[in-house]
């Protein structure tokens, strides 16, 4: 009997490919929001009790990081981030369910330059990401079979729906249509993802018999938001006269760490970003 997985935020960057990864072998529930509030914890329970899969895979998330950090935004920021995770993991339990979710290298102050394993202490500096560390705390305290996946800086083929939010790739691509130079931060040294990469990578954790805990996944080769940009358009091969600038030129809300590098200490490494990256960009 194939395993049956719950894929809940199914239509966004990362739920698309989880999708296409494990329908090749398991039975599919593709869920988003027109199917399941995850911060309803009744529906959570009903609708999840009612399907008993036997994983529950959550990538839904609220990722508007400077609007997190108003009262308003924190609050919506918590209940999808913190309490949603939760209610996925209290009824996984209750079925007997793997269950797995995804946070964020933002747990991080960003003070370690040598980058940060998975038994590392939290320490948020904005409130993204205090949610995200809510969660992984209360889904930790919840038990069960569960497993927390850190990652960072997602690219992938954009998501459907309202609040989809576009990869830096894209926001890239884009300007590099309409202006003749681009400003990039030359700061925030952290890990570009690949969901493709990503979603692989948590079939392989999931169906693994690795033990259950906090486990870091990213591409290869850290760097800022200009080396990223750089490499993008080496890939092109398209000329782009790209200015290193400090995060001072472009302010924002939220406090960003400066370095965030997840290192991954269990699970076989995955391939650089810049390799990911040809690979996606042949495909889009």
């Amino acid at each position: 009997m194939p395993y049956k997985v719950l894929i809940v935020g199914a239509k966004g960057m990362l739920g698309q490919y989880l999708v296409e990864e494990f329908k090749t072998d398991c039975e599919v529930l593709a869920w988003d929001m027109a199917e399941i509030d995850i911060t309803n914890r009744e529906m959570v329970f009903e609708k999840i009790k009612q399907e008993d899969p036997d994983i529950v895979i959550n990538s839904a998330a609220y990722n508007a990081v400077d609007k997190a950090e108003s009262e308003e935004g924190y609050a919506m920021a918590y209940k999808v981030n913190a309490l949603g995770p939760k209610y996925l993991a209290e009824v996984s339990k209750e079925v007997g369910a793997i269950f797995a979710t995804y946070t964020s290298d933002y747990v991080f102050s960003g003070e370690k330059k040598e980058g940060y394993k998975e038994d590392d202490p939290t320490s948020p500096i904005n409130k993204y990401g205090q949610s995200k560390t809510e969660g992984e705390k209360m889904v930790q305290a919840v038990g069960g079979d569960c497993y927390i996946i850190r990652t960072s800086k997602l690219f992938g083929k954009e998501g459907e729906g309202e609040n989809v939010k576009k990869s830096f790739i894209s926001l890239m691509q884009d300007l590099s249509l309409k202006l003749p130079e681009l400003k990039v931060v030359d700061e925030e040294m952290s890990c570009f993802t690949y969901t493709k990469d990503l979603s692989q990578a948590t079939k392989f954790l999931l169906l693994g018999n690795y033990p259950t805990g906090i486990y870091h996944l990213t591409n290869q080769d850290p760097c800022t938001w200009y080396g990223c940009a750089q490499t993008l358009f080496e890939i092109l091969g398209k000329k782009m006269k790209l200015v290193p600038v400090s995060s001072s030129e472009f302010p924002r809300v939220a406090k960003r760490p400066k370095y965030s590098v997840l290192i991954n200490t269990k699970l076989p490494q995955l391939r650089s970003y810049k390799e990911a990256l040809e690979e996606f960009l042949l495909t889009k």
